[in-house]
């Protein structure tokens, strides 16, 4: 209701106004005409142009000039038409250089207020585009009060602030809200400004935390001031919203325009990654149960096989026409050291794949591979493949001596598979351990095929090219070297075969 009253308000004033000018310049006529006066008095038709003046148009202006200098003719005649001297002339020219220079003035003042509220629109035009809503604060209450408070002897206004919440809460509402864009009618569901909130503490939730910080930062005189909160809609709706504006020195607090940032659909958005990130933790969480289970059963495949050696070297030794007992003690002792290597197999792949340490003490490398070269003779036998194996020394590093048996045992299973399935005749290894002062360098070499083009990245899970492969192996063996901080590479060798390098930091 109040904004439709102010046309009729503005008419009223310009005619008031117009009506107070056309009865200064009759006064101003007849005293001119008809008193004794003997100065320029028609100078003063210039206060009826500043009186009429303002919220005229050019046409109206010229028109209020030109009867102020009609006016002015009309005394000089009727004064001096018989015998006008040179002392009434001057005072004509004055008087009428008066007006024009006064007219003057007024029509480019009409151009300049053109011009003003030619920008005024294109910016109000440009902030109601805007896709960003943007309200007016008048934070000059905020300022009176902090300087109360200094004024009272406060110097930590922060820890003030913390004590005094209800400070906070009425500060808040006394802010007033003197201007929004479009776009903050259209965020809030208001339909027009009128009808927008008129305090800040009308649409700010009595639980915000970011005023609290907005106080200070007025203290401070932040160059800029950012916060993420809420709002309520006219509907009752909270609003995700970051909030920022400038409070440099130097800024009227009276008009300090805020960007308001509606981050509902962020909001939204995060809410949708973090279900499926959990989504995807669940799928992770059972493919790595799939992946302990693939891979328990590829690392106990080779201690099932030498149980199932121990167990018909024992038969055949019991088949003989003549028992040998002393051979099936000793087969059944290796049996019963195979069951037990099932199970510590078991238990350290679980580790692994659970991400656990393992049993780590120092350890001779150079015994640890002659034990694992003990285990691998009679696969290796049966390949009918030999290894060559150069001075080991005894190099010491920190390390779980299961894994990394299995380490090594993987190696030379691929190795000899790799050899077999390529029809190699002479099936030989190499494998050498190199010592440094901070590493140890195991090279273990085939002559084999090599690696095979389609396989970019060996280590992969899953990734191989065997017939009835699992893929299993060499991501163990990764899995195994990382668990010990260090580094394995596979490539092909200049002279032809596979070259597995395991790098191992030496024990301190």
């Amino acid at each position: 209701m109040s904004g439709s009253m102010w046309p009729s308000t503005a008419l009223d004033g310009t005619r008031l106004r117009a009506l107070a000018a056309a009865l200064l310049a009759l006064g101003i006529f007849w005293i001119d005409s008809f008193t004794s006066f003997h100065s320029a008095i028609a100078t003063l038709y210039v206060l009826v142009l500043l009186l009429a003046g303002p919220r005229l148009d050019r046409r109206q202006l010229v028109g209020w000039s030109l009867s102020c200098a009609a006016l002015t003719l009309a005394s000089f005649v009727i004064v001096h038409r018989w015998d006008p001297s040179t002392e009434a002339v001057l005072r004509l020219v004055v008087s009428l250089a008066a007006n024009a220079v006064t007219t003057a003035l007024l029509l480019h003042r009409i151009v300049l207020d053109q011009r003003v509220a030619r920008e005024e629109r294109r910016y109000a035009t440009m902030t109601d585009t805007l896709a960003i809503a943007i309200w007016e604060h008048d934070f000059s209450c905020v300022d009176a009060a902090i300087q109360a408070l200094r004024a009272s002897g406060v110097s930590d206004l922060r820890a003030y602030l913390r004590a005094h919440p209800e400070f906070v809460a009425h500060i808040r509402r006394q802010v007033r809200i003197t201007d929004v864009n479009q776009t903050a009618l259209d965020m809030m569901g208001v339909p027009n400004k009128a009808a927008f909130f008129r305090r800040l503490g009308d649409f700010l939730p009595e639980t915000d935390a970011s005023f609290a910080e907005c106080i200070v930062a007025i203290d401070e005189r932040r160059p800029m001031f950012q916060a993420e909160t809420q709002v309520i809609a006219a509907d009752g709706s909270p609003i995700d919203i970051i909030v920022a504006f400038s409070l440099a020195p130097g800024t009227c607090l009276a008009h300090v325009p805020g960007s308001i940032l509606d981050i509902r659909q962020r909001k939204r958005l995060e809410t949708t990654v973090e279900r499926t990130r959990i989504e995807l933790e669940r799928v992770q969480r059972t493919a790595a149960i799939g992946a302990m289970s693939a891979s328990i059963a590829h690392e106990i495949n080779q201690p099932i096989s030498a149980v199932q050696s121990y167990a018909d070297s024992a038969a055949r030794w019991l088949a003989r026409p003549e028992p040998d007992l002393d051979e099936v003690r000793l087969s059944l002792a290796g049996l019963h050291q195979a069951v037990a290597n099932v199970h510590a197999v078991i238990q350290r792949v679980r580790s692994l794949v659970g991400g656990a340490q393992g049993e780590m003490r120092p350890l001779q490398l150079g015994s640890l591979v002659a034990d694992t070269l003990a285990i691998a003779a009679r696969d290796i036998d049966a390949h009918g493949a030999r290894i060559h194996v150069a001075a080991l020394g005894e190099p010491t590093v920190v390390g779980d001596r299961i894994l990394l048996k299995h380490l090594l045992l993987n190696l030379i299973t691929n190795a000899l598979q790799a050899m077999e399935s390529a029809g190699v005749a002479d099936k030989r290894m190499d494998l050498t351990l190199h010592a440094n002062d901070d590493h140890v360098l195991l090279l273990l070499r085939d002559h084999g095929p090599g690696i095979a083009p389609g396989i970019a990245e060996p280590f992969e899970t899953f990734a191989t090219t065997k017939p009835g492969g699992m893929g299993l192996g060499l991501s163990i063996c990764r899995s195994i070297v990382e668990l010990h901080d260090g580094r394995i590479a596979l490539s092909n060798h200049p002279d032809g075969g596979a070259l597995a390098a395991i790098e191992l930091p030496l024990a301190a």
